[in-house]
């Protein structure tokens, strides 16, 4: 694996030329990601190695860890950026077909859109897994557990809306579809049936007309959801805290404030 000094953003020149190598018209191997006529360094970045990553989780923890001082949500809309990163990582990202061009699938995927756009940046294969774990943590696991190269229906489904990056309704989330033990999603859960990702998307929408899920913990929202969610509700664990907390009072719909990650 090629490692690099620091990250780097193409240039416009730079951008032309990603955009050619992903529709196929000029092969990887003839582009430099470190020209200096093609791209300049991102200041306060440090080095950055492309590695076999197992899911997408790691490849974005290596993508933080690069960042350095850079603030990673000044440097969103930078599409130079999320392009080069797409672009040393190809190999991890896409498959060559029989014709040698990658495939690459629909352009969302490795083309940066505006992260304002919530439907189609949300599908950006590597600035979407940054963005959640740095502002989910271990909470992003349901959403981060697949290969660097899958866009997961979970993902699509529970982060198509900027209000969904909110902690405690990802928490739930992960209780529901995560298994802590093989660090995969929970059998079904990729699925459109009763109790899926699907259903929760819309079911969230509910929640938040009356409670304000800030104020509830993650066995309260649980607790609260419909029967169709009981094959992935966790198995008892003894813990009884959530019994022994107030409920909190519901909130007036009228009242009620979209949650935000800052982003």
């Amino acid at each position: 694996m090629t490692a690099f000094s620091s990250l780097y953003s193409f240039n416009e020149s730079g951008i032309d030329a990603f955009e050619k190598v992903f529709t196929g018209q000029v092969d990887g191997s003839a582009i430099d990601p470190i020209d200096t006529s093609l791209s300049t360094r991102v200041p306060g970045t440090t080095a950055f190695s492309p590695g076999d990553y197992a899911t997408a989780k790691e490849m974005a923890e290596d993508v933080l860890d690069s960042l350095g001082s850079a603030n990673l949500f000044d440097l969103l809309p930078d599409a130079g950026l999320w392009a080069w990163l797409t672009f040393v990582m190809r190999d991890q990202l896409f498959k060559k077909g029989g014709d040698g061009n990658w495939k690459v699938g629909e352009v969302h995927r490795w083309y940066p859109s505006n992260p304002n756009d919530w439907q189609k940046g949300q599908r950006h294969l590597v600035r979407m897994p940054v963005l959640l774990l740095k502002s989910l943590g271990n909470a992003a696991d349901h959403l981060l557990c697949g290969a660097p190269s899958v866009l997961p229906e979970i993902r699509e489904q529970l982060t198509s809306q900027q209000d969904m990056f909110n902690p405690a309704f990802q928490q739930v989330a992960r209780s529901l579809y995560f298994d802590n033990e093989s660090g995969a999603l929970k059998r079904g859960a990729g699925g459109k049936s009763g109790g899926t990702p699907r259903r929760l998307a819309k079911v969230r929408q509910q929640l938040d007309v009356t409670w304000d899920l800030e104020d509830l913990d993650t066995a309260m929202i649980i607790e609260r959801l419909p029967g169709e969610f009981s094959r992935f509700k966790p198995n008892p664990s003894g813990n009884n805290s959530s019994s022994s907390k107030t409920v909190p009072k519901p909130v007036v719909s009228a009242s009620m404030q979209s949650n935000t990650s800052g982003a």
